[in-house]
């Protein structure tokens, strides 16, 4: 008889980057299953294409009959890999809460070049390192003679902690003899250090490490060292006014983490507030031991990071959204500031949330993770009160300076507007605050001249062609743009509709660029700034905006919500906000709770040194429970009366959400296939949790985005794992969408629209 066939050999299961919930086996030649570990990257055929994937463990032996082998390997342990092995489990319980393929979780987390198969993906890129000078005591007899260079770079490098040699060179130019002088000599060190590139170009926010916590600091941090001690996890909600230190405790439970050999991981809503933290901890810690992790970067840069990152070299990462996925293998504390802010909640692929990934992750490396905010999130404030976390109140400014004065100004009897924008009362102290050098921020959440341009003739806005949304006017560069899709245009000579000429369109409404441009007209000797997104777009252009409202090179600034927040202006006396009223028009149960929080963060940016800050508010409802809640510092009267209101409701903390949009070109098409998941999600609702409910389906309140016709379907579950349970089942039973129209899944949705 013939001998069998053996078909054992080294095989691995490997998650790939395609929308697949079932992980593929592969074969692995011996050489290159030494290099195979968990979450190593790997290059694999399906159906014909080579795709990137994820090993799930080491290689083992079994059999190997109708297996395809493994293409190549893309990580090399000796070099640093994308990712520990130790977070597998933290991904994969990612993948399983946010309905997403762990394949597609994995390749979307990873920075541009290393999630795909291009060049920058076929290696690991090694960080980039600089030479280091330090001092160290030698013997006098070996001291360099007086006056000569070697004596006066001594001198130098004895002013500082470090220096790196090429910062020294145009004063040195022979600086790398005179360093190897020096350290033969036994007076100076020579080490590398890992070159972290420097996003200001400079520290921008110098801020000394106090000499002393104030009380509620010290009581705050007595809390907070012990758990960072003990090596597990356990969660705090930081909740401070605005001034009262809560970035300095940041700091300290970060060189707890750092003494204890461990590495820390802090999570900032915007670049902006990236910026600052980033100097902040740069200059506690030290430049080299800080990266940091934003979409600011380029592509070449993220990736340097986060290798630098990978291979233990930077300890402290500071990050926005995607930063809660950066490569540390030991975090001994996560910090999340300004944890209420929506920003952290990813809108697209897979829609996580930075805050509660955060709290998995910490679950999973058994660190503490530390949530800090002015305004907690109702859904966090709610499980600090039931206990599933452990609250810190911090009430008081730092050297007690008092919170500012908070008037309102009820727009239906305020009279005739300066501009057409300002108040009598907010603009008389305007000009008095400018006139005692004081600065004025305007608060206006919305950029642009005009938010619709309309033809006087017809009556019709100038819309959007792929949007169901009117076109934003930018009187500057004379263009229309919509702020969803993208898509501008210059103004045109007639209107669309009717036809008549240029002279017929009128802008509609206010916008940070009209206000700016009406006050200046109004005073033209104020030196005024304007704070959006088309002034301040990248890091480059914020960091030099910020450094001249901070070196008092600016009287008023317009400015949107990304100045709303963090921000520490020593100058800034009076902060008045235009439109109070703008958040609570949404079509959103989270209405109330977006203007409270905005109204009290924009509000804290004013007196934060010597007091003396005030906040005049100008609205159409001043008797509404947010604008009432902010305006009296009462976080806790508007805590209670939101949640009773979400309770009456059955809405968040109370439920779990999933929203499931539907979306296509043919809206007919969407809507049929809306009804028919509609169908089956209710047949599985009574099924499986009969206290759930099902709404919808219904379009979406912007029904066409981007050429696209959106319907939603709502699922309102007692828990997260019941939302799960009746989505499978429904979406299995449901099977294929009608060619041309697509499902997004979104769990713990932020954005109803």
């Amino acid at each position: 008889m013939p001998a069998k066939e053996n078909h054992n050999g080294l095989t691995v299961d490997v998650a790939v980057a395609r929308p697949l919930w079932q992980p593929l086996s592969y074969m692995v030649g011996p050489e290159l299953a030494k290099l195979i570990r968990p979450l190593t990257r790997l290059v694999v055929p399906v159906r014909g294409k080579n795709v990137l994937g994820f090993a799930l463990s080491r290689p083992e032996e079994r059999s190997t009959k109708g297996l395809k082998p493994i293409k190549d390997v893309l990580d090399d342990p000796r070099n640093g890999s994308a990712w520990p092995e130790g977070l597998l489990r933290f991904f994969q319980r990612a993948s399983a809460y946010y309905q997403t393929p762990l394949g597609q979780v994995l390749a979307w987390a990873l920075p541009a070049g290393l999630g795909g198969l291009g060049k920058a993906s076929g290696s690991s890129p090694r960080a980039k390192e600089e030479v280091v000078i330090s001092l160290r005591q030698g013997r006098e007899e070996d001291l360099p003679r007086k006056n000569t260079q070697a004596a006066q770079l001594l001198e130098k490098i004895g002013q500082a902690d470090s220096l790196a040699l090429s910062e020294l060179r145009s004063e040195f130019p022979r600086v790398s003899q005179l360093a190897r002088q020096l350290e033969q000599r036994g007076w100076a060190v020579l080490s590398h250090r890992l070159v972290v590139k420097d996003l200001c170009g400079r520290e921008l926010f110098p801020e000394p490490r106090p000499e002393k916590l104030t009380e509620e600091q010290a009581n705050a941090l007595d809390r907070l060292e012990p758990a960072v001690k003990a090596a597990e996890f356990k969660s705090f909600l930081i909740h401070g006014v605005t001034g009262s230190g809560k970035t300095e405790l940041y700091l300290r439970a970060v060189e707890a983490a750092l003494e204890k050999g461990r590495q820390a991981l802090v999570l900032t809503p915007e670049i902006g507030l990236c910026l600052r933290l980033e100097g902040l901890f740069r200059a506690r810690l030290g430049q080299g031991n800080v990266a940091v992790l934003h979409s600011g970067l380029t592509p070449a840069a993220r990736r340097g990071q986060w290798m630098a990152i990978s291979s233990g070299r930077v300890k402290v990462v500071v990050g926005a959204r995607s930063a809660v996925f950066a490569p540390l293998s030991d975090p001994g504390v996560i910090c999340v500031d300004e944890e209420q802010d929506e920003a952290y909640k990813q809108e697209d692929r897979m829609g996580y949330h930075a805050r509660d990934l955060a709290l998995l992750r910490g679950q999973e490396q058994k660190c503490p993770v530390v949530l800090g905010t002015a305004t907690p999130a109702v859904v966090t404030r709610h499980r600090a009160q039931s206990g599933a976390m452990e609250l810190i109140s911090l009430k008081k400014r730092v050297k007690d300076v008092p919170l500012p004065a908070m008037q309102v100004v009820d727009m239906r009897k305020a009279g005739v507007l300066a501009g057409g924008f300002l108040s009598p009362v907010l603009y008389a102290t305007l000009k008095k605050t400018v006139a005692k050098n004081g600065q004025v921020l305007l608060f206006l959440n919305r950029r642009g001249f005009a938010p619709a341009l309309i033809c006087q003739d017809c009556g019709k806005p100038l819309g959007c062609p792929h949007c169901s949304l009117s076109l934003t006017y930018h009187r500057q560069s004379n263009s229309l743009k919509c702020h969803t899709c993208g898509f501008q245009r210059s103004v045109p000579e007639k209107c669309p509709q009717c036809g008549a000429g240029i002279e017929a369109f009128k802008p509609i409404g206010l916008g940070t660029e009209s206000v700016a441009r009406k006050l200046a007209e109004m005073e033209p000797d104020l030196r005024l700034a304007r704070l959006d997104t088309d002034t301040a777009g990248d890091h480059r252009k914020l960091s030099k905006m910020l450094k001249l409202i901070l070196d008092h090179e600016v009287d008023v600034v317009i400015g949107t919500q990304m100045i709303s927040k963090g921000h520490h202006f020593p100058d800034l006396k009076l902060v008045g906000v235009l439109m109070a009223d703008q958040a609570l028009s949404l079509p959103d149960f989270r209405a109330a709770e977006r203007a409270y929080t905005l109204l009290s963060q924009v509000a804290g940016r004013a007196g934060r040194e010597g007091g003396g800050g005030k906040v005049i508010v100008q609205t159409y409802d001043p008797e509404h429970h947010a604008l009432v809640g902010a305006l009296n510092h009462e976080p806790d009267w508007f805590y209670e009366t939101e949640i009773a209101e979400r309770k009456a409701l059955n809405y968040p903390p109370f439920t779990r959400l999933v929203s499931l949009r539907l979306e296509g070109e043919k809206e007919e098409r969407v809507a049929k296939a809306a009804g028919f998941l509609a169908g089956h999600l209710r047949k599985a609702q009574a099924r499986l949790e009969p206290g759930a409910m099902v709404l919808g389906p219904a379009p979406a309140p912007v029904v066409k985005v981007q050429d696209r016709f959106r319907y939603l379907l709502l699922l309102k579950a007692l828990s997260a794992g019941g939302a799960a349970r009746i989505m499978r089942l429904a979406l299995h039973n449901t099977g294929p969408l009608p060619f041309g129209v697509r499902l997004r899944v979104d769990v713990d949705p932020v954005n109803l629209l």
